[in-house]
């Protein structure tokens, strides 16, 4: 056995996360180019606990260490190593004016400068929730996106459990939509929804609490064109979720979004969550967009599992929380779900650890 899939085996059982030998690859490239825990997270495309414990493996193997201000370096064994090994630093070619987009949030300016606006006085993530906030340009390059696939003018649009970014209030704001239907479990988004519809006379949309666990009233079944939904990573939450918003939507060609970490979720995981959209669901993934949500950081950070389990004490400085942009459309004969969610692990498990 060669020493990274040595590394690879002693990694997964210590973490109980699914880990293989690309995975050390991709964590030996990311060191080459970063020296802070979390950006090396983003860089290699792991979720938390599968870094941390490739990390103190490494340490252990004399091929990395973590000097006094807390950077994780190669020693001179890790650097033969990686010669050795062929494992060179992952080059970044995205185009810097949309941020790899492909939708700069600039195309409409005076949303963005309204939404910004507006957004400055929301209320901060709370971690009861698993909440965390992407950036404005983020949000503005959803709905951009949204109407680039025609899934904005004229559709009647139900966004679900992602107010904490905003994105029900940005599409609202257009005024492009027919209607707009926002549910959150948090009182305080709801709140603050409701005060800017008012403010600023926009009488086709409407906010109220709602926790998705719960299945929706039959009126809402089938009566929508578009989805929209930031599902935490279990698989039970991110049945409930999508599941629920595909049962929303009124025929085939009608189209949901949502957004997947690898900061949460393995390849494995998403492997899951593939089958059950393609297999179970009957809908087809039309778009994945890597690293198209980038997430501010949040506050309450060091209460997570990763403040806990990762080999440093030092919180994020820069983004480093990101999630890739998904579209799914449905195909004739697409299955709709809307059961209860009784499953009490349904924010965390092996693999999630920001909540």
């Amino acid at each position: 056995m060669d020493i990274l899939t040595e590394v690879a085996k002693k990694a997964q059982e210590d973490s109980g996360v699914r880990i293989h030998r690309r995975n050390v690859e991709r964590l030996l490239s990311a060191v080459q180019q970063e020296q802070d825990f979390w950006k090396i997270v983003d860089r290699a495309d792991l979720t938390v606990p599968a870094a941390s414990s490739i990390v103190k493996i490494l340490i252990e193997k004399n091929l990395l260490f973590i000097d006094d201000k807390e950077n994780i370096l190669l020693t001179q064994a890790g650097r033969d190593l990686v010669e050795e090994e062929g494992i060179h630093i992952i080059q970044d070619h995205k185009c810097n004016a949309c941020d790899g987009r492909g939708i700069p949030f600039y195309d409409d300016i005076e949303l963005y400068r309204i939404f910004v606006q507006i957004a400055k006085d929301r209320p901060e993530p709370i971690q009861d929730y698993d909440q965390g906030a992407v950036t404005p340009e983020t949000t503005i390059s959803r709905v951009l996106f949204l109407d680039s696939r025609g899934d904005l003018r004229g559709k009647e649009i139900m966004v679900m459990g992602a107010e904490d970014d905003l994105t029900g209030l940005a599409v609202a704001l257009t005024r492009k939509a027919k209607r707009v239907v926002i549910l959150d479990i948090d009182e305080r988004l709801i709140e603050f929804d409701k005060n800017v519809f008012k403010e600023l006379g926009i009488d086709n949309a409407e906010a109220m609490v709602w926790d998705l666990r719960n299945p929706f009233p039959e009126e809402w079944i089938g009566a929508f064109d578009v989805f929209i939904t930031d599902p935490p990573e279990t698989i039970a939450a991110f049945k409930a979720f999508t599941g629920r918003g595909i049962s929303l939507l009124k025929r085939e060609g009608c189209a949901g979004y949502f957004g997947l970490t690898l900061r949460d979720s393995s390849l494995f995981r998403w492997h899951n969550f593939q089958k059950e959209l393609v297999s179970n669901f009957g809908v087809v993934i039309t778009d994945i967009v890597k690293d198209f949500n980038h997430y501010m950081n949040w506050q309450y950070h060091e209460k997570t599992k990763a403040a806990k389990i990762a080999p440093v004490k030092r919180s994020p400085r820069d983004i480093w929380y990101r999630s890739a942009w998904y579209r799914i459309e449905t195909l004739p004969g697409f299955k709709r779900w809307n059961e209860p969610i009784s499953d009490e692990v349904f924010y965390l498990d092996e693999e999630g650890s920001t909540t």
